[in-house]
């Protein structure tokens, strides 16, 4: 009776019947949430492998063998190795909404997507056309890839000595000098602080031990 009486009580009260209404709609919204989360991470552990040998890098000369691109050359600007999918300039493109953000209005951008690795092909160096790609070494043993078609090698991009952000410390190769990282800059309560702290954290690791506070005798 209690139930029925709840139910009545609900039906007759609007305010009641809304926040019903708005605890359902959730309900769903959250379901559809988790189910779109647990679909990312299916089609994640469902990705191949990435390769261990990577013959198409940043900056490189492509043509696109498939789609509505088909027969366009350009230059790839990225590489997801993890999808196994490459992003070649000004192909491919796809129309972008942006919503409104603030005091910036909504907007359509035009920006290139990514292409399967197996709709790409190299451009030979010396023919111009489509070539297939195999690993050589030079004389003095560095790895270099060849096309298979001239025989030529593909050289790599200018592209990858530079750097996508600036670098931190203005771009040198340290940006800590030798002093400065070995400089002491504790005091003797501090570095003795320290020390009690660091055994009284490794007191209960079995494979521990304690250093004794005289020297070792030396061995004859």
């Amino acid at each position: 009776h209690s139930e029925r009486w709840a139910t009545e009580d609900m039906s007759s009260s609007p305010t009641a019947m809304a926040a019903a209404k708005t605890a359902i709609t959730m309900k769903s919204s959250l379901s559809r949430i988790i189910a779109a989360k647990r679909n990312r991470a299916l089609k994640a552990a469902e990705l191949p492998p990435p390769f261990e040998a990577w013959k198409i890098i940043r900056g490189d000369k492509v043509e696109i063998t498939a789609g509505k691109d088909k027969g366009k050359q350009g230059e790839v600007m990225k590489v997801f190795r993890r999808n196994q999918r490459v992003m070649v300039q000004g192909l491919n493109l796809a129309k972008k909404h942006l919503p409104k953000m603030g005091s910036s209005p909504g907007k359509i951008i035009t920006k290139p997507m990514p292409i399967h690795l197996s709709n790409v092909a190299h451009i030979d160096p010396t023919t111009g056309s489509t070539t297939r790609v195999k690993f050589g070494y030079l004389g003095d043993g560095t790895k270099v890839r060849i096309a298979v078609k001239s025989g030529a090698i593909i050289p790599k991009s200018d592209i990858l000595k530079q750097r996508r952000n600036e670098a931190p410390d203005g771009g040198t190769r340290k940006d800590t000098q030798r002093d400065s990282a070995i400089e002491v800059t504790a005091s003797e309560e501090e570095l003795m602080l320290h020390r009690v702290l660091r055994e009284f954290t490794l007191l209960g690791d079995p494979k521990y031990k304690r250093p004794s506070e005289t020297p070792p005798t030396p061995s004859v």
